[in-house]
Order: structure tokens, then sequence, then C-alpha cells
């Protein structure tokens, strides 16, 4: 690193050798220089999930990546100013025979550590069929969001979904279509 003292005839200039610069002393740095971008991707982590599950309950039922597993991804952010995007894209279909209601809901949860997991978003799928014959709806549903957690503990996602009325909610129709989440780790 090239150093210039201005003074003059007292002027100093020259290199630091790259030995004699510790990380000690760049661990004392409080903020960067504006020359340096934020906003720039760190990690990504990635899942992929094929479990087929149907549910008619009303209460909202998590999705599994295997019979009585929990289908759970998680990111370690490298520092606490780091923000981090969750994009999913849920395939599911709802179907209700000789009725009319054929609804349902998609939620996004997410925790930090060993925390408990709070809802994020949740979106309502489905339609509504006044004729009273029957309907189904088949869709891929996504979800963006940005958090900013604040720590350098894991942070884990998890979706959960319900039925309306008595519709027959469907994530991944019997392994023959996927679902799958991708977390980013942004610097702040």
């Amino acid at each position: 690193m090239a150093i210039t003292r201005l003074g003059g005839a007292n002027a100093i200039s020259g290199t630091i050798p790259q030995g004699n610069i510790a990380n000690a002393s760049l661990g004392a740095v409080t903020a960067l220089p504006a020359a340096i971008p934020t906003g720039v991707i760190l990690q990504v982590v990635s899942s992929e999930n094929d479990y087929g599950q149907n549910t008619t309950s009303g209460t909202a039922t998590d999705v599994l990546s295997a019979s009585g597993t929990t289908w759970e991804t998680a990111i370690t952010p490298s520092a606490t100013s780091s923000k981090i995007i969750i994009a999913s894209n849920l395939y599911t279909y709802w179907e209700n025979n000789g009725s009319s209601n054929n609804r349902g809901e998609i939620e996004l949860h997410y925790k930090v550590g060993s925390g408990s997991y709070s809802e994020l978003q949740a979106g309502q799928v489905g339609n509504y069929d006044y004729g009273g014959s029957g309907v189904q709806a088949r869709m891929r549903h996504s979800f963006h969001y940005l958090v900013s957690p604040s720590t350098t503990s894991a942070v884990t996602v998890k979706f959960k979904f319900s039925s309306a009325g008595s519709a027959t909610c469907v994530i991944n129709e019997s392994g023959n279509s996927d679902s799958n989440v991708t977390l980013y780790e942004v610097a702040g």
C-alpha cells in the first residue's frame, strides 16, 4: 500500500510492506468507503423438494420433504449487517369435486437460530365456482421476501399450507412436480 504525507519538505512517500498490515487493524474498520459497493451476493443456499403431500384440513400444516420431516432450508449469514433474500416457487393444486369452494392458503415462515417460527407472508390460492359443479386450480405459488435478521445465527425458512372448506390441497402432486427455495445472503 502506497502512502504519501503532504507537507512540503517534510513529505514522506513509500509503500508499507503487506506483512506489516495486520488483520486486527482491518477489524477496527467501522465503515466502508463509498467506492466499495454493498448489495453484493455473499452466498446462496438452494433446496428442492418433490415430496407429494395433501391435506383437507383448515389448520396450517408443515410442507414436508419426506414422511414426518418438515422441509426446512437454512442459511447462516456471515455478518449481522447482511440481509437475506428468500425466493421460492411451490407447485400446488387445490381441487374439490362437487363443491364450489376450492381455496386454501400457502404460508412462508422463518426463524433465527433455535427461536420460534414467525409468519412472513401468506397467500390465498384457488377459486370459487358459483355453479357448484366442481373446480380445480393448478399453479405455482411464489414468495419473494427480504429479511434483515441482524444475526450470524442460522436463518431457517419453511412453508405451511391449508384448505378452506373441504378442498383437497396438494403440494408437488405425488412427486411428479417439485418445489424449490433459494436463500441469498446480501452484503448490507
